[in-house]
């Protein structure tokens, strides 16, 4: 781990020696809607849950998922700025976490290559109130997808806005170094009576994120995103919620004018209509409904030019979500115990399509073809079916809580009609799974509790892996495959939570079990007409046992009246069972530490993340290691300021230019290959002004 250790003392001397007081960080408690799917404390719910506040993003100058997660050292991101990004929960990532906006299920995305999933983190910042990570499977609430995680995405209502007020505006400018980008935030909320209208309009102009020599080549990047919501009281009990959810970004690259340039368009809106009843009846005490439909589209024009011709791709991905979902609430109280139900149904219907086109133009001006088709995957029509309940169970004279839940799910997967696949096996896909779940929670007193929980994991074999089937001849073809199983998980985790009037400590251990795993494997090799080159047959492929376990641990503490200190460490490790190597997608031991205290009118934290190094690797085909990763510390300073209705928040990023490459992006990679690309930026600065009207 190169880092002086003088430098962390230095900045720990400044901090500490302050003699201000900090403005009010109280330790504070939590409402969380990932544990039940109704508002819960964080204390109540068995599992990890990693909290991102609104204010959190505010004062670290969060703008996407990699800036926001960057210091939780168990979720690890690929892909930032405006590309494609990413998340991992302890090793597992991908389609296998589920992402919920505002209640409804965000898009799926599909394989892009280096560990991208394309078409998924196009969402903006701002107007977001709260993202929560449930880490581990979840599949007993939220169903299929949620093997290894969900994302809870809760955006800001009119009432959050004006509270006691009868009008909000805020307009808020921003800066973010490693990009380059240019925000502004234009924010307004009125209270009509019986009818709350709120409004959030971003726009962004950026640039890629460059590594720490700067040799990437460059793009250009712009969005713009508007989330509109009307919230009406129909009576004191009973709210109907509108909501129109836009947004849409373009990014250019032009590495030689009309040779190599690609274009790439990203659009996702959505319109929703909730109904929340707190009139109580015999069978609900409160009562939730949601339908929506959300589009997903993504268009990429590419122009590639070699000394005969120009090909002119145009390439799409394209999905149509609709869904249906209730969930009510019923608490009941008996002498013994108290039971708090939590009981629904979610219907999802899918509907996807792959379209890709190229037009050849030969050197000399002759159309060779236009539009022809080009195989990935074919469309698919997938249905998701899910009924649920969970039982909170609270004894009476005891210190000692149970949650017990169970989902049933049904999936349904079926290839659309194309003749581009006529040759291939592409069959329909129809499965049906149960998922319990059971936790315990002993509450040793006011301050202490443990916890425990066991969770069985349920994942449908996604889309593109059950039907991609396309290859560049003569060198590879991926071939589809009917027969995946589904993936599914046995889970378990032990923790304990301690929260004193100055000081907030939670410990976990987990383990976990994959049945099927899904990766890619090589199905066959054949000779070529070219001499010595073989054409190598891929296939996604289910891996009969992995395992991951590990460790986290977090404090969070007040060591005196104006300072303080929040800790968090992870240790997680993956093996494939069937080659007893390690897995690629885990990250080493790595955690963060931050220092915060007031100096005069201004807050400040200093942060530190680090990473050990990593020398357990996989080998490659040839019995050899791949790659290790090598150890680093990078200091981050952030100051925050507040003057009436102003809010000033900057940050200075790697404060001490230090060059490092995170492990999982090069993890599998062959030893001795250049990573410069996957360096990270150096030393960049970012702000943002707030001015509320």
């Amino acid at each position: 781990m190169n880092f002086p250790s003088f430098q962390l003392t230095a900045l720990a001397t400044l901090l500490l020696g302050s003699g201000s007081a900090i403005a009010e960080e109280i330790i504070g408690e939590h409402i969380v809607v990932s544990g039940s799917r109704f508002e819960q404390k964080l204390e109540d719910v068995t599992g990890s849950v990693t909290v991102i506040t609104e204010q959190d993003i505010e004062r670290k100058l969060a703008v996407d998922l990699q800036t926001m997660f960057r210091y939780d050292p168990s979720i690890s991101s690929t892909g930032s700025g405006s590309a494609a990004q990413t998340l991992s929960i302890r090793g597992v990532g991908g389609n296998r976490v589920v992402f919920i906006k505002d209640g409804r299920r965000t898009n799926d995305g599909y394989a892009g290559g280096d560990g991208y999933l394309v078409g998924r983190s196009y969402f903006d910042v701002a107007g977001i109130k709260q993202v929560e990570v449930a880490k581990g499977a979840a599949s007993s609430l939220y169903g299929s997808d949620a093997l290894g995680g969900i994302v809870v995405i809760t955006t800001k209502d009119p009432s959050d806005y004006l509270l006691n007020e009868n009008s909000f505006a805020q307009v808020a400018l921003g800066y973010q170094g490693q990009s380059n980008q240019m925000s502004v935030d234009i924010t307004a909320a009125k209270d009509l009576g019986d009818l709350g209208v709120s409004a959030v309009y971003s726009h962004r102009d950026s640039e890629e994120v460059q590594n720490f020599t700067e040799n990437l080549p460059g793009y250009d990047a712009k969005s713009d995103s508007l989330l509109v919501k009307l919230e009406q009281q129909l009576d004191e009990k009973r709210t109907l919620k509108y909501t129109l959810d836009y947004f849409n970004q373009t990014t250019e690259q032009v590495i030689t004018k009309a040779s190599q340039e690609t274009k790439d368009e990203n659009t996702n809106w959505s319109l929703a209509l909730d109904y929340d009843s707190k009139a109580a009846t015999a069978a609900f005490d409160q009562w939730h409904w949601q339908v929506s439909f959300s589009r997903y589209e993504q268009q990429s024009d590419q122009i590639s030019a070699t000394a005969a011709h120009t090909d002119y791709n145009d390439y799409g991905f394209e999905q149509d979500i609709l869904g249906l979902r209730a969930v009510f609430n019923k608490k009941i109280a008996l002498q013994d115990a108290t039971h708090n139900f939590v009981y629904g149904a979610d219907v999802d219907i899918y509907d996807t399509t792959r379209p890709r086109y190229k037009t050849r133009l030969l050197a000399d001006g002759t159309v060779d073809f236009k539009d022809q088709k080009q195989k990935a995957f074919p469309g698919a029509d997938t249905s998701l079916v899910g009924v649920f309940m969970q039982d909170n169970i609270k004894f009476a004279n005891s210190a000692w809580s149970l949650i017990a839940g169970v989902r049933f799910d049904y999936y349904s997967l079926a290839a659309k009609d194309d003749e581009l696949y006529s040759d291939a096996e592409l069959d329909d896909i129809t499965e049906s799974a149960f998922s319990p779940k059971l936790g315990m929670i002993y509450q040793v007193n006011d301050n202490l509790s443990w916890y425990g929980q066991y969770v069985r994991g349920f994942k449908i074999p996604p889309h593109d892996q059950a039907y991609q089937s396309h290859g560049v001849e003569p060198f590879y073809q991926i071939l589809p495959n009917a027969d995946l199983a589904p993936e599914s998980s046995d889970s378990y985790e032990l923790g304990m939570r301690f929260s004193g009037n100055d000081i907030n400590v939670t410990l976990s251990a987990f383990y976990a079990a994959y049945d099927d795993f899904i990766d890619v494997a090589i199905a066959g090799v054949e000779p070529t007409f070219i001499p010595n080159v073989n054409k190598t047959f891929y296939q996604y492929q289910n891996i009969s046992e992995t395992q991951i376990s590990g460790v986290e641990a977090s404090v969070l503490m007040h060591v005196s009246d104006n300072v303080l200190v929040e800790a968090n460490i992870a240790y997680v490790e993956g093996e494939n069972k069937e080659t007893d190597e390690p897995l690629t997608t885990i990250s080493p031991l790595n955690g963060s530490i931050q220092l915060t205290t007031a100096l005069g009118d201004i807050d400040w934290t200093a942060a530190w993340r680090f990473a050990k190094s990593q020398s357990d690797v996989v080998r490659d085909a040839s019995g050899d290691k791949t790659t290790q990763g090598y150890g680093y510390g990078i200091v981050d300073l952030y100051a925050s300021y507040e003057w009436q209705t102003w809010q000033l928040n900057v940050g200075v990023i790697n404060l001490l230019d230090k060059k490092y490459v995170p492990f999982e992006l090069i993890a599998g990679q062959s030893q001795g290959a250049d990573f410069s690309q996957y360096t990270q930026p150096g030393r960049n600065f970012s702000a943002r002004v707030s001015y509320q009207f």
